[in-house]
């Protein structure tokens, strides 16, 4: 049987910059109960009509390896084993749900970008002032970019970015190597989660209304390999590891206890201008405590908070926050 590998084996080369954007409305600026969707729909749009040679049609593999706005959001290969779509290395973390800002109101919203995606941090924070001229959420309301900054969940600082029109480069990057450094101080036999957006988990062709351990930690662990395996510089050989590693950590997630759920449904939805329609994005928000052995788990759960977890991953879902305090 072959053996399991820690995630600084398999999580080599994957590294997370935590982008916030603070922003002052200029009119108001609604959100639905999901923020996100309307988030990443609009940054699609500023990017597709502003650095795209060849916005909304089918393109070529070259042009997706060059192109920001398709190698960020739209990448397809036929060779993926996981389906057409490429997982995308960009994640949205949204204001919280159903929020409305007034004008003169001051607001915050992530962008976080996996790996090789922050050679593209450039065009993203410009798209953002373009996004805050365009309008965004509902009735397309306006902002202006006040400052840029970086942070770093597992450190739990942050860091300006902006000094006046130039951008420092970034230095909080989440690595295998912090989050090595990090986990031998958070404790073991207990974690709370607080889900910052809607956790939408599918187990048996279900979806789920509780935070049960073992298909929150199966669908982590398959997100964490996708990435890897396509924005990381781990071997192919890991594979065998991979499959390994997960077992075990499903098997130590199985002796987990779902000990407090705080948690409640939310229903959401995602307009789409290629189907002409609406797709659920909906899930579960709140907080939630595990008890039991989480000793090998606890790295993983690190990579979750930057990485995200479940469906609709790229439209802002799935993000979630380990509470160190566990009074």
């Amino acid at each position: 049987m072959p053996d399991t590998l820690p995630q600084t084996d398999l999580m080599r080369g994957v590294n997370v910059l935590h982008l916030r954007f603070r922003v002052r409305a200029l009119t108001t600026v609604a959100f639905a109960q999901q923020g996100g969707s309307a988030l990443r729909g609009a940054l699609y749009a500023v990017m597709a009509h502003n650095f795209c040679s060849e916005p909304f049609e089918r393109v070529t593999p070259d042009h997706q390896a060059h192109c920001p706005v398709c190698w960020l959001l739209a990448q397809e290969s036929e060779a993926n084993r996981t389906g057409r779509n490429l997982p995308r290395p960009i994640t949205v973390q949204p204001p919280p749900p159903n929020r409305t800002f007034a004008v003169g109101d001051t607001f915050s919203f992530g962008i976080s970008l996996i790996s090789r995606a922050q050679d593209f941090f450039p065009f993203v924070a410009r798209a953002v002032e373009k996004m805050g001229q365009a309008g965004v959420g509902i009735g397309r309301g306006k902002f202006k970019l006040l400052n840029i900054e970086e942070h770093s969940p597992i450190q739990d600082i942050t860091r300006g970015l902006m000094d006046g029109r130039k951008v420092k480069s970034p230095t909080l990057h989440v690595t295998a190597g912090r989050i090595a450094e990090i986990v031998p101080r958070l404790p073991t036999h207990s974690v709370v989660i607080q889900l910052r957006s809607p956790l939408r988990l599918v187990a048996d062709g279900k979806l789920l209304r509780a935070p049960e351990p073992v298909p929150f930690v199966q669908r982590l662990i398959e997100r964490c390999q996708t990435l890897a395996e396509h924005y990381g510089d781990a071997e192919p050989s890991t594979r065998s590891a991979w499959r390994a590693t997960a077992d075990a950590l499903t098997a130590q997630a199985a002796q987990l206890k779902l000990a407090v759920n705080d948690t409640q449904w939310i229903e959401a939805w995602s307009g789409s201008a290629r189907i002409k329609g609406y797709t659920p994005i909906g899930g579960l928000i709140g907080r939630f405590r595990w008890d039991g052995d989480l000793s090998e788990l606890m790295s993983w759960l690190l990579w979750g908070q930057s990485l995200h977890v479940g469906k609709d991953t790229v439209k802002g879902n799935g993000w979630y926050e380990i509470i160190r305090s566990l009074q």
